[in-house]
């Protein structure tokens, strides 16, 4: 018997996880007390103070972490043994007796 390699290729895909930190705008409310003036008429004008609150937007930063696939490739090789019969020639000897003549 005489072994034969034949090489044979394989690929396989492994898929890697990346996290990526990526930035997500986020609106957070917040109360300010403004003072409005109402002016009053009277005998005598006094200007009254009244506190009003008034909502403001404010924006916020956060980081989220979204993972980012990235395919890679890979090739992996296995060297596979077959065994092949190979027919050989063989020799083989065979005695033969053949008569002598004498004279």
């Amino acid at each position: 018997h005489v072994p034969k390699i034949i090489p044979q290729k394989r690929i396989q895909q492994v898929h890697v996880e990346q996290v990526v930190e990526v930035p997500v705008p986020m609106m957070q409310e917040e109360i300010v007390h403004v003072p409005k003036i109402i002016p009053q008429k009277r005998i005598q004008q006094r200007h009254v103070e009244q506190v009003v609150e008034v909502p403001v937007p404010m924006t916020q930063e956060e980081i989220v972490h979204v993972p980012k696939i990235i395919p890679q490739e890979r090739i992996q090789q296995q060297h596979v043994e077959q065994i092949v019969e190979v027919p050989v020639p063989m020799t083989q000897e065979e005695i033969v007796h053949v008569p002598k003549i004498i004279q």
